[in-house]
């Protein structure tokens, strides 16, 4: 039994055997195969016998009133004859959906059937691929240039008829959507290797390979992006799903590898206090704006997307919620009250920060202020971020700060403020209460910040508990 036999097996195809079918009536076979195609796939679904003697599968429809029929057409490696009735019957019920779901062309709809059907032992079919992985050509462009290249990637997308892998993606940020973007043209880059992967575990394996100094769970996030690829090739556009299938869970454990580096060694470092003054101190006397930005962001342990939800009431600082995309959030947030980790050398800063922001004398900066204002469009903060990053990096202490440091980011200014709460004092603030006024919750926090805090947690117990003996 052949494989078109067994496909047959699995129709629900309304005709008679078709080595029958010129017996019910006078007409020839071939009428009443054109005839099971109508009754089983409707109007516009014709077939015809090419000099070749392959099949060929025609589709006419109209794009709307006024306007002319179209004819396409794909010739496939079937033989046009009676005992093929079956055959055709079964390749157009499997081309269809992908000309009618899924708005792709008819000849690479054909392509797909044949890919899965007759080439299953062949060479990966890279454009298969190619045509739901669309990429921005620009997409390695400096950070300035990002959002024209993001706009062309959205006009071609929407220009597209097929249904996007990155279409699926809508909604997350354009931080999140750029690392889409690099594992994306991994996976492309390795596809069209030559010799190409044959399997997805040959795929996987061999993307893995081209990444570098990187954690394991970065890795893992990869490998990750990479299964959901294989998965939605299989489950939406008809790739062969056994040839196709990610390596099982095992494997993906052991790809992504162990860890080189201890929890303490890969935290985030957080910014030295004499640093952070010295930065502040630069701003202050020649950006003012700036020095804002960056003050309630170090002082207040702000997200950096945070400077687009902030409100002064009655002298205090209150911070909305943005972790979430602004439509994808099923509940309503309250905001949080912000409190101040004031430097030494500048006490009262916090309250000097808040009446400067509440006055609106000196606002944001433009670029962070452009960016808040675009925030229900873009359905996402984090551009906000982006926006003070980019002005940040400008500054020359910080450019000093982070050649000292090379791990130091942004973020660090932050995680000052955790770093503060917990061993700036001889009486340290709660896990429970630092969490709360960051705004994250207690495993959170202990996840980010537990290297330190843990430490610091137990020599304090051990300490209190030298001084407090008593006769056992």
């Amino acid at each position: 039994m052949n494989i078109w036999t067994n496909q047959a097996n699995r129709t629900n195809i309304r005709t008679n055997d078709t080595n029958q079918m010129a017996s019910s009536s006078n007409k020839s076979w071939d009428s009443e195969l054109r005839d099971s195609v109508r009754t089983n796939f409707g109007q516009g679904w014709l077939i015809n016998g090419e000099q070749s003697g392959k099949t060929k599968i025609l589709y006419v429809y109209n794009e709307g009133l006024g306007k002319a029929n179209k004819r396409t057409s794909v010739t496939l490696p079937i033989k046009w004859k009676q005992s093929s009735g079956i055959d055709i019957l079964n390749a157009i019920k499997f081309i269809k959906p992908l000309v009618i779901k899924e708005n792709l062309p008819l000849s690479e709809a054909g392509r797909r059937w044949k890919a899965q059907f007759v080439d299953s032992n062949s060479k990966t079919p890279n454009k298969a691929w190619q045509d739901f992985l669309i990429i921005p050509p620009k997409h390695f462009y400096p950070q300035k240039e990002y959002d024209v290249v993001f706009k062309e990637y959205e006009e071609k997308l929407k220009a597209s008829k097929v249904d996007q892998y990155m279409a699926t993606k809508k909604g997350i940020s354009s931080n999140t959507e750029k690392k889409y973007f690099t594992r994306i043209h991994i996976f492309l880059e390795v596809m069209n290797k030559k010799p190409a992967p044959n399997t997805g575990t040959e795929l996987i394996k061999l993307c893995v390979e081209k990444l570098e100094d990187i954690t394991p769970d970065q890795k893992k996030r990869y490998i990750d992006t990479w299964c959901e690829i294989l998965n939605y090739g299989i489950k939406r556009h008809s790739m062969n799903d056994k040839r196709w299938q990610p390596p099982e869970n095992e494997l993906r454990k052991e790809l992504k590898g162990k860890a080189k580096k201890s929890k303490k060694q890969t935290l985030t470092p957080y910014v030295e206090e004499i640093d952070l003054f010295r930065l502040l101190d630069d701003l202050e006397s020649r950006d003012n704006e700036m020095f804002l930005a960056t003050g309630l962001i170090s002082i207040f342990g702000l997200r950096l997307a945070e400077l687009a939800e902030l409100q002064v009431v009655d002298g205090k600082l209150y911070v909305g919620h943005v972790k979430n995309n602004i439509n994808t959030s099923d509940i309503a947030r309250d905001s949080r009250r912000a409190f101040a980790m004031d430097l030494i050398q500048k006490k009262d800063l916090g309250e000097k920060l808040i009446r400067l922001y509440d006055s609106g004398l000196v606002k944001l900066p433009a670029t962070i202020r452009t960016q808040i204002n675009l925030v229900e469009k873009k359905n996402r903060y984090s551009d906000v971020g982006r926006a003070f990053v980019d002005k940040l990096e400008k500054n020359p202490i910080w450019k000093e700060i982070r050649k000292n440091n090379p791990d130091i980011t942004a973020y660090s200014l932050r995680h000052r403020f955790a770093h503060q709460c917990h061993k700036g004092s001889t009486i340290p603030i709660s896990i429970k209460d630092a969490a709360e006024a960051m705004g994250h919750t207690v495993d959170v926090h202990m996840k980010a910040y537990g290297a330190y805090t843990t430490e610091l947690s137990v020599q304090r117990a051990f300490e209190s508990h030298s001084k407090n003996r008593i006769e056992a």
